[in-house]
């Protein structure tokens, strides 16, 4: 073709401004199908909100969408029939440019040793990529654009992220070759040279277009495989959690009525005794284990069978104050100070009283334990707007942090007395009530345990889930 009599008109239309990537010719990866759904987003409601398509009527491109992809980048463009001779036409002229490109290529590559790191200092590597980047020249102007041209250069974005190629390297590198064909094209001094130009612009761009959804695939393949391992991780844990929960709820439950009975036959015995009688002392330290054992085996039966809450209107403050008093008679607290620092007089919300004197009950006496003899436990309760929030802070030895990430976990705990389902009850009825419940703890500081109510009037409309 004679370029520089062409009459091939100027491309038209807008087009997207130039990026500034880089493309490194390699060999393609063996392609991969992720079988993804365009409705994905919509179809799998955990992981919606981590991936899905912000937008439903723009769902997430992937591997199975090659042809409506690349359509899709060609017209937003303006890639035309025209743009592809146009190309086509270049490629005479500029076949014997073609090696002294690769060779300004990696001369600039090799002055940059954040590139080289990438190839480990592997020479054939190079070499290989010499020839690769070549081809890659003669594709870009070989006419051809289509589903083929599409998946090619794909594959060799996946093999950019193979390699680990930084994604700005592959940005600044496209630069480079941008620069370099531009200069060639306007050497050529071409009649219409502007339309030759505008069409080499509009293929560089879909090169850095195709480029970069590589990497955005990656990315999405990666997440969906750590979000799958993640599920698998959370479901197994369920699994284990509900056979163990069961088999706890059929023990204390076999327990609970023998229990009983020998509470109340050492109970008739002691009431025997007379007042001064030596075992006095020893049914009394019996009954006091039994109390124990019976307040482990209650744990166990709210953990593997819990209720729903029963709602009815309570006030925040009124209710922290009463678990407080209750409290303050609990033996083995010392001189420890309790105190309750509210914004207001009431705060009236909907909730289930016994239940969340529960969660307050566990909660204080934790701080006011981990004070030793003495210490300060402040319980700070203000609204959020429509919320609440309880903030229980003390001054105690504080929680490890490699224990610090297992407090929620049923069965643990650090403590020699106790079945280590306190805070797991307590998370669990605190979701319950539409709230949340954080924990903050510095060694030898002290702890804060953050409860938070999103709506006081209304409670959780999941909370029947929420506790099944």
């Amino acid at each position: 073709m004679d370029l520089k009599n062409s009459a091939i008109g100027k491309a038209s239309g807008p087009r997207i401004a130039p990026f500034v990537p880089m493309i490194m010719a390699t060999k393609p990866s063996e392609h991969i199908s992720l079988e993804l759904q365009p409705d994905w987003h919509a179809s799998n409601s955990e992981a919606s909100g981590k991936f899905g398509s912000m937008n439903p009527h723009f769902p997430l491109y992937n591997r199975g969408m090659v042809a409506s992809c690349f359509e899709d980048m060609k017209r937003y463009v303006d890639f035309s029939a025209t743009d592809a001779e146009l190309l086509a036409g270049l490629a005479e002229p500029l076949a014997e440019r073609i090696p002294a490109l690769v060779a300004e290529f990696y001369a600039i590559l090799q002055r940059d040793p954040r590139a080289m790191a990438v190839f480990g200092g592997d020479t054939d590597q190079i070499d290989r990529l010499r020839e690769s980047l070549g081809a890659w020249f003669s594709r870009l102007l070989g006419g051809e654009y289509g589903d083929a041209y599409y998946q090619k250069s794909l594959d060799i974005g996946h093999t950019h992220v193979r390699v680990n190629l930084p994604q700005y390297l592959m940005f600044t590198a496209m630069n480079v070759v941008r620069r370099s064909l531009l200069r060639e094209v306007d050497g050529l001094d071409l009649h219409n040279g502007a339309a030759y130009r505008a069409a080499l612009e509009k293929i560089l761009d879909l090169e850095l277009a195709i480029m970069n959804q590589s990497y955005h695939e990656d990315l999405m393949e990666r997440l969906q495989t750590l979000e799958s391992v993640r599920f698998e991780k959370r479901l197994d844990e369920a699994r284990h959690l509900a056979s163990l929960g069961e088999l706890a709820a059929s023990v204390a439950h076999e327990i609970k009525n023998p229990l009983a009975g020998i509470s109340g036959a050492l109970q008739v015995i002691r009431h025997g005794l007379a007042e001064t009688h030596p075992h006095r002392e020893v049914m009394d330290e019996a009954l006091k284990q039994i109390n124990r054992l019976d307040a482990a085996v209650k744990d166990l039966l709210i953990y593997a069978r819990p209720k729903p809450p029963k709602r009815g209107p309570l006030d925040l403050v009124s209710l922290v104050q009463r678990v407080i008093m209750i409290v303050r008679r609990e033996s083995g607290l010392g001189q420890v100070k309790i105190t309750v620092d509210a914004e207001h007089d009431s705060i009236e919300m909907i909730g289930d009283e016994a239940q969340l004197q529960q969660v307050l009950m566990n909660v204080i006496i934790n701080a006011a334990h981990a004070c030793g003899r003495k210490g300060t436990v402040q319980c700070r309760i203000q609204r959020m707007g429509a919320g609440a929030r309880l903030a229980i802070v003390d001054d105690g030895v504080g929680i490890d942090p490699d224990v610090l990430p297992r407090v929620w976990e049923p069965f643990f705990t650090t403590k020699a007395k106790g079945t280590g389902l306190g805070l797991s009850i307590c998370h669990r009825i605190i979701t319950a009530h539409g709230g949340t419940i954080a924990l903050d703890s510095k060694p030898n500081e002290g702890t804060q345990v953050t409860i938070e109510f999103g709506d006081r009037k209304s409670g959780s409309a999941e909370s029947e889930e929420a506790t099944s």
